[in-house]
């Protein structure tokens, strides 16, 4: 009876406890080990619970039997967040099924590709996601629908607020359409395809290396925001932007003055603007444009003026500082109110450091995530390790030699060559990233290198750590499995009686 009731008591305690609890132990664990865990309670296996946030990495088909499961299950269970990243060999192509979701609200879709023109993810013309605030896609091909009724890709989207697209490829007959009445930002980078945009409430617009989009259809008469690197050619505005309050504009080798004074007196009213030196060398090449015209900006409160052009690498300052003539300055700010906008003119050492600190980060950020992934990984991997084939692999070995009579060393190596390689290639990319990082920091000033250094030494020693783990797995590998093959080679070439 006592027994009895302490095991009650065990699976009481074990079945009590909350949904967000029993989630939130999950999210610590690998796939394999929540797998297992299950049985020890069905709660732990609760298939009524909702799902908030899915994260999925795969190096499959989108179509797999475990891919499709769990899409399907979040989907059923009115996921709210979903991040998918595909690392395929080929294209993939998503089937529409999977884009029809009443409880959406953030996805993240990545594909994993070298070259803009072989993108590894497709997906369809059409989107049932009414509830879908936040979507970024990156390394993905979209068929704009072009319907008759004139509906685009994301009409059937209605509640979307936030649109990124990176590294992508945008099909459609005419240009594709990027309509929708209530989108608010929206985020174009790195892409080479014409654009039609028609977006009455969008607020905030980032464009950065896009090649060959046409500005002049973009109708936004409510931007307050816009963020623009590339050349002049490609941002031709015709729209009237009285909400427009700042500006960034990167113009990369601007040669023509009058299309650059053209573009700036679309910004008449913007109160925060920054310009890239580049823009007022220009202007400084042909005065005469503008030293008999008046100021544009009436309501500007701020300017600042930074070179884009910097070497990251250069120890010392080999370029000319930004220097600016009286009559640029004039153009620039004689229309400000009083007291006059603040005005102020980066450095190339700023540029510099500051461009410097943020690869900096963004390489400890990735070697982070390599460690972290690896070590999630690392009990599905020993248990992989483990698993012991060498007798099923000797018994086909000595069958094969029985018959033909051949020294297939080669062949039986492989296994070990592969987990060789592979510890190598992991090893080199940690020992790369960790260089890099050390070559960045030792270009920093004192000052921002020290912020960056504590952290940089915890990195290396977790680096440290988990090389010796690959190193000793190797070491194992090696120490065991050759002799086991020689042994059982000999054993097997001997002549049969």
């Amino acid at each position: 009876m006592g027994d009895r009731k302490k095991m009650n008591v065990e699976e009481d305690r074990l079945s009590s406890l909350p949904d967000d609890l029993i989630h939130n132990i999950l999210s610590f664990v690998s796939i394999k080990l929540a797998v297992k865990t299950s049985v020890l309670s069905s709660r732990w296996r609760n298939n009524q619970i909702e799902v908030s946030s899915v994260e999925l990495t795969s190096r499959g088909k989108v179509v797999q039997p475990c891919v499709k499961r769990i899409l399907s299950y979040a989907f059923s269970h009115n996921v709210e967040q979903m991040n998918i990243t595909f690392l395929p060999e080929k294209n993939i192509e998503f089937p529409v099924s999977l884009f029809s979701s009443q409880s959406l609200k953030n996805l993240t879709l990545t594909g994993c590709t070298r070259n803009i023109y072989d993108l590894s993810i497709t997906t369809p013309p059409t989107w049932e996601l009414q509830t879908l605030a936040t979507l970024n896609l990156h390394f993905v091909t979209l068929h704009d629908a072009n319907t008759d009724k004139g509906d685009s890709l994301f009409s059937h989207c209605a509640n979307l607020k936030n649109l990124t697209l990176k590294h992508c490829r945008l099909v459609g007959v005419n240009g594709f359409n990027i309509s929708h009445p209530g989108l608010s930002s929206l985020t174009l980078e790195d892409g080479c395809d014409d654009v039609n945009v028609v977006t009455p409430q969008l607020k905030n617009l980032i464009i950065k290396g896009w090649r060959g989009i046409h500005l002049m259809s973009i109708s936004a008469p409510n931007l307050s925001s816009l963020h623009y690197e590339g050349s002049y050619d490609s941002l031709q505005l015709s729209t009237d932007l009285f909400h427009l309050e700042k500006v960034d504009v990167c113009l990369s080798y601007p040669s023509n003055a009058l299309k650059t004074v053209c573009l700036l007196q679309h910004f008449r009213n913007v109160k925060f603007l920054r310009l890239n030196m580049e823009i007022v060398k220009c202007l400084s090449s042909s005065v005469e444009l503008i030293s008999h015209q008046p100021s544009p900006f009436a309501n500007l409160k701020s300017l600042k003026v930074y070179p884009s052009n910097v070497d990251l690498k250069a120890e010392k300052q080999t370029q000319p500082e930004v220097t600016m003539s009286t009559e640029v300055k004039n153009y620039l700010l004689d229309s400000s109110p009083a007291p006059g906008a603040t005005f102020t003119i980066v450095s190339h050492e700023e540029v510099r450091t500051a461009r410097n600190v943020t690869s900096a980060r963004n390489l400890m950020s990735e070697l982070q995530g390599f460690l972290d992934e690896w070590k999630e990984n690392r009990e599905t991997n020993t248990a992989h390790m483990k698993q012991d084939k060498a007798p099923i692999e000797i018994e086909n070995r000595r069958a094969q030699l029985k018959t033909k009579r051949k020294w297939p060393f080669g062949e039986q190596m492989t296994h070990i060559k592969d987990q060789f390689w592979k510890g190598h290639k992991n090893t080199c990319q940690i020992i790369s990233k960790l260089e890099k990082i050390e070559e960045i920091l030792t270009r920093l000033p004192t000052s921002r290198r020290a912020k960056l250094q504590q952290s940089f030494s915890n990195l290396c020693l977790e680096a440290v750590t988990i090389m010796d783990n690959m190193v000793d797995h190797l070491k194992t590998q090696c120490d065991k499995k050759p002799r086991l093959y020689l042994s059982e080679l000999a054993t097997a070439s001997q002549p049969s009686s």
